[in-house]
């Protein structure tokens, strides 16, 4: 045995062949050498051989060798060849023919069921279902009905002995959090394909309005763009709520754009940063403000404001809303010692306030017909050359301004709750916004300290579009059995990536909210939304509406519910 290098850590006892060394399977090599384990890498490609020994010291398989052999001694074989079923079943049934009786094998299958794969490939064949091999920390794991207690012992002793947390799950094309996650990155590539909006602007609102560390397309291309296209083809011919792959994929596999694996894909990985917006004219924003409405966003915004050195005046319906909501901002505002740059603010039911000032951001009720009427009275009452924006999430634009008469002065600023806090704000021009307006509104976001980010004007802008569709395939998952609550979040976080489970999630945004957006976003053929989840209809139905119903969440109403069993180990 040749002597470990210097600072490697000790060899594990365990032997582990990864038989595939293609992107994923080195990757894999990577992490369980890395680990301490003993790892064989098998392929039939020399190429693939020489790359594998040239990994670093640390990282490199102890042997490499061409396939079949090298998997006769293992005490675990990982099958990382790329997913074609018909390609698995060959190479797991070469597999089955040299390993000794009672070893686990692991397949890297994601969107092929194990029942399709187990006559080629035995008993003891479990799935290792991921979306990023290069951010293994977590995965979820598919038993066969014929897996032995003993091989499962096996497979998570060296799984944890490889710092890798294992989530057992039933088995099912695209499994749990790969199939959802998938699902959006999807969604998000459809919208780079329609024009809606650019990949930088699309992972920005991700990354601020949703926590993500990397936004959806850099995610994409993390994956590789023809290996995302693979597994997206076959979960909408398999898997129920799965949009055909965006054509944009196609687009950029054929010339040679394959993500990070080739230096360009959705962005430039060769230079080290995505695309930037080329720099606009900018413009100024006057600083005489007027926030309607009294709620939370109202006075989230209007406190924004005030920050940033405006002048804002929050209009209220009513004397009494007023000064309730001027007590809530000013205690905001009373909460940090920086008085320094600050604006001036007051509250008031005086609607001659509108005649008077630069800009107004309608933050009223999400009604279509309260904002038409708003809007009206804008046109009519305000000066020439206002900025009249509308704080929609999820209404169409137009379609709440066209009242006021004045397209070129109009246009859609969604803050994002809680707005004094949120870097994001969309910004959505509707057809005849003015360039003018448009460098106005930036202007405006900027000098609030946020971050903009541009899209066209349709339901549920470029965060809610991809985000309740997400939530809407999870609880299809939920109500058809296939996990637990706490199992999704869980492998939501862990293997996903997200900073928060979708069913927690839920509860904080609102069923009753999700419910409204998403039937907005299906009545917009642009948005190929799902089906609503019968689950969403019956959570509102029972008043489980989330935070906003203590006590009464999906949790809750899901507690008396059987769920499929899952395996208590792997």
């Amino acid at each position: 045995m040749p002597d470990q290098p210097d600072g490697a850590p000790a060899p594990s006892p365990y032997t582990v062949a990864v038989v595939g060394l293609g992107g994923t399977g080195l990757t894999l090599v990577r992490r369980l050498a890395g680990a301490g384990l003993t790892v064989v890498g098998v392929d039939d490609d020399p190429a693939a051989l020489v790359r594998a020994q040239e990994l670093s010291p640390s990282e490199r398989p102890r042997t490499v060798t061409r396939f079949p052999a090298g998997v006769t001694a293992a005490d675990l074989v990982i099958e990382a060849v790329p997913e074609p079923a018909a390609l698995k079943r060959l190479v797991l049934a070469k597999v089955r023919q040299r390993i000794r009786p009672g070893t686990p094998v692991l397949t890297t299958a994601l969107t092929t069921p194990l029942a399709d794969l187990e006559e080629a490939a035995g008993p003891d064949l479990f799935a290792l279902r991921f979306l990023r091999a290069d951010d293994l920390g977590a995965v979820e794991i598919a038993r066969a009905p014929g897996a032995g207690d003993a091989a499962a012992e096996r497979v998570e002793q060296i799984l944890t002995a490889a710092g890798i947390t294992a989530h057992q799950v039933v088995d099912r094309p695209g499994s749990l959090a790969p199939g959802l996650l998938l699902g959006l990155l999807n969604r998000a590539a459809w919208m780079v394909h329609d024009g809606y909006a650019t990949a930088e602007d699309i992972d920005t609102a991700l990354r601020l309005g949703c926590g993500w560390r990397e936004g959806p397309l850099a995610v994409l291309d993390a994956i590789g763009l023809d290996t995302a296209r693979d597994l997206l083809s076959r979960l909408t011919e398999t898997a129920d709520g799965h949009p055909a792959p965006a054509p944009v994929l196609d687009e950029l596999i054929a010339r040679g754009a394959l993500g990070r694996k080739t230096g360009h894909g959705f962005h430039r990985h060769d230079l080290g940063e995505g695309p930037r917006r080329p720099a606009e004219p900018t413009a100024a924003p006057g600083r005489r403000v007027v926030v309607v409405g009294s709620g939370t966003m109202a006075t989230g915004i209007a406190e924004s404001f005030v920050r940033g050195g405006f002048d804002t005046t929050l209009l209220a319906r009513t004397e009494e809303k007023a000064q309730g909501a001027a007590e809530r901002v000013e205690f905001a505002l009373g909460r940090t010692d920086e008085e320094g740059g600050r604006g001036g603010f007051r509250a008031t039911a005086d609607r001659s306030v509108l005649g008077t000032v630069d800009i107004v951001v309608e933050a009223v009720v999400e009604d279509l017909e309260v904002k038409r009427r708003l809007f009206a009275e804008l046109g009519a009452v305000c000066a020439p050359r206002t900025l009249l924006a509308t704080s929609t999430s999820s209404l169409p634009v137009a379609a709440c301004t066209e009242p006021a008469g004045r397209p070129a002065d109009v246009l859609g600023l969604h803050f994002f709750n809680p707005a004094a806090v949120m870097r994001l704000v969309e910004l959505v021009p509707a057809k005849g916004t003015s360039k003018h307006s448009l460098a106005r509104a930036r202007a405006v976001a900027e000098r609030l300290g946020k971050q903009t980010v541009q899209c066209g004007d349709r339901a549920g802008f470029i965060v809610n579009a991809l985000l309740f569709p997400y939530l809407n395939q999870a609880l299809e998952l939920l109500d058809a059995g296939e996990t637990t609550t706490a199992a999704l979040d869980a492998t939501a976080r862990t293997v996903g990536g997200q900073p928060i489970g979708p069913v927690r999630l839920l509860d904080t945004v609102g069923a009753d909210v999700a419910l409204e957006v998403q039937r907005r976003l299906q009545a917009d053929p642009r948005c190929r939304a799902p089906e609503t989840a019968p689950l969403l209809r019956q959570l509102v139905a029972a008043g489980h509406l989330g935070r906003k119903t203590p006590g009464k969440g999906t949790r809750t109403y899901l507690a008396s519910r059987p769920t499929a069993p899952v395996p208590a180990s792997v």
